[in-house]
């Protein structure tokens, strides 16, 4: 019987370990541009008009400031943005910059936690 706890107790904390998951790090600068993104983000969801000329400039600050372990995907991003800028449309729907800005933002949420607040929409 006490073998049986102390397997349950084991299990117990081996999935709480593995549920929290460590937050990974960014520096301020990362984050600010972030929240700058979700803003700009936020602002074409209510006026319907997405701006690469407003987007760019944030994109850029993201890449600048982004963490080794998301520097590559946010180069991508960038540029990206800036091909799109130029007229370039085949980056709209290549499946690679799609997975990078979805890397891009799914490390600002989890070492920022942009877009898991409020927003008031």
């Amino acid at each position: 019987m006490q073998r049986v706890a102390l397997v349950v107790v084991a299990l117990g904390l081996v999935a709480t370990a593995c549920s929290r998951e460590e937050k990974p790090p960014a520096s301020k600068a990362f984050c600010r541009a972030a929240d700058r993104y979700n803003d700009e983000l936020e602002r074409t969801q209510l006026d319907g008009k997405p701006s690469i000329k407003r987007q760019l400039p944030i994109v850029a600050d993201l890449a600048d400031a982004a963490p080794e372990a998301i520097a590559d995907d946010a180069q991508t991003f960038l540029d990206a943005l800036q091909r799109r800028a130029d007229g370039d449309t085949s980056v709209v729907d290549d499946p690679e910059i799609g997975t990078a800005v979805d890397n891009v933002n799914r490390y600002a949420n989890k070492a920022c936690n942009v877009y898991n607040r409020d927003s008031g929409l």
